[in-house]
């Protein structure tokens, strides 16, 4: 591209910025006085907040309303994870600890039933849910000879999960993998894991289909030492994998794509960085309802815990490549991404300042239109007399998005829940 094309394609760019609107966000409501951690933004309820995270009851605050509870305590056991599907119905997975062995249990419907192999120990679950109620849940799994990563598929309409899949094979030196997961409509559903070996440890994908069973095993390119990364499977069944792997060489942001339930295609270089890390997430993907397929990433910069630069990258339906990058923010960390109807999206991220008694935190968003485009500019969302920090977001059907996080006076890692609402033009 000649240098007067790449002149007006910029001016374009940023002509297209201006010309969003600003998003009417509502003040930041409290949720709850109670202590949280993860609150999870949900589309179910026109936009709902799952909160109980390590405790013995996940409860649901609707609409910014109080949160109630919507699953009961079991003495041994405590909330991992959970999700709603487009129905509002919740699928909450739970550690129990107790003889013989400790194991991970789902609870669909108020039914309590275990979905870990109970031969042996299982801990550390994570759970994504589809809005036609696909769920995929996986966890590490104590073979004698070591931690492996398993994961079951709860096929939509359907009671429990399937039986477990064993994934990887028995992790080295007592390690275990690090497991990640995304879920589509119809069964389908991808998974990566990876156990820190080193410098050059290998990222691994495996994707299912609407059989509901994970194909062979991949290695990608680039994912070494703990790769940050983030999943999203499209309505249709794509597959969306990128990540920031921390090798020897420089750093970059890689896009693997494909079909859930067939090999991913070689990942594709986005942008590269520098080696600072920041804190919470640093990659984001999504699909979009008409298959826009959306990237974001805090490009890191040369010193560690001052966020990365906030670009975002679009590749439209049918589209071969991602376009250029749209220049958001500074100093971005936790970066959260949703799709919505048409062709919206919105970010999260936070932001943090030196104070004279502590490290102020500030919650960000920005919102592409139902119709495409430019992301609209960056609003401070949070209160600002509050610390606010771990972000996640949300998209109703009908294009409002709830962002939800933690507010405190430290800048810990949990506090008092708090969300906002706007609506997506």
């Amino acid at each position: 591209m000649s240098k007067l094309l790449g002149a007006i394609a910029a001016t374009a760019l940023v002509a297209a910025v201006a010309a969003s609107p600003a998003a009417a966000w509502t003040p930041p409501t409290t949720l709850s006085t109670a202590d949280e951690a993860n609150p999870v933004a949900q589309a179910a309820f026109d936009g709902s907040v799952l909160t109980g995270w390590l405790k013995p009851v996940a409860s649901l605050s609707k609409r910014l309303g109080a949160p109630e509870p919507i699953t009961t305590a079991d003495p041994f056991e405590k909330v991992w994870d959970g999700g709603l599907d487009k129905d509002g119905n919740a699928i909450v997975v739970t550690v129990r600890k107790h003889k013989p062995v400790q194991r991970i249990r789902a609870i669909i419907g108020g039914t309590r039933r275990t979905i870990s192999d109970n031969t042996h120990s299982a801990t550390q679950p994570t759970l994504a849910v589809a809005p036609d109620g696909t769920a995929v849940a996986a966890w590490s799994w104590h073979d004698p000879a070591g931690w492996r990563a398993q994961v079951a598929i709860r096929r939509p309409g359907q009671p429990r999960f399937d039986k477990p899949q064993t994934v990887s094979p028995p992790a080295p030196n007592r390690q275990r993998p690090f497991v990640r997961v995304a879920a589509g409509e119809g069964g389908r559903a991808v998974l990566t894991w990876q156990v820190q070996t080193g410098a050059e440890a290998p990222l691994h994908v495996l994707t299912a289909g609407e059989n509901a069973t994970f194909g062979a095993d991949q290695v990608l390119a680039g994912g070494g030492r703990w790769a940050d990364v983030s999943l999203a499977v499209g309505a249709g069944g794509a597959v969306q994998v990128a990540y920031l792997g921390n090798t020897t060489g420089p750093t970059a942001l890689r896009v693997a794509s494909g079909t859930a339930g067939a090999p991913l295609g070689d990942p594709v270089v986005l942008a590269t960085g520098g080696k600072g890390t920041s804190s919470g997430t640093q990659v984001a993907s999504a699909f979009s309802a008409d298959g826009t397929a959306t990237v974001a990433w805090g490009k890191p910069g040369s010193s560690y815990e001052d966020g990365g630069t906030l670009e975002v990258y679009t590749r439209p339906p049918g589209a071969a490549a991602f376009g250029p990058a749209q220049t958001l923010a500074q100093q971005a960390h936790g970066i959260v991404l949703a799709g919505g109807p048409g062709s919206s999206a919105a970010l999260a991220w936070m932001t943090s300042e030196e104070r004279p008694d502590h490290l102020h935190w500030t919650v960000h968003a920005s919102t592409r239109p139902q119709a495409g485009g430019a992301f609209g500019a960056d609003q401070a969302i949070s209160d600002p007399a509050k610390a606010s920090l771990w972000p996640s977001i949300a998209i109703t059907p009908k294009g409002e998005v709830i962002a939800a996080w933690v507010t405190n006076d430290s800048g810990a890692g949990s506090g008092q829940p708090a969300a906002a609402m706007e609506q997506i033009g």
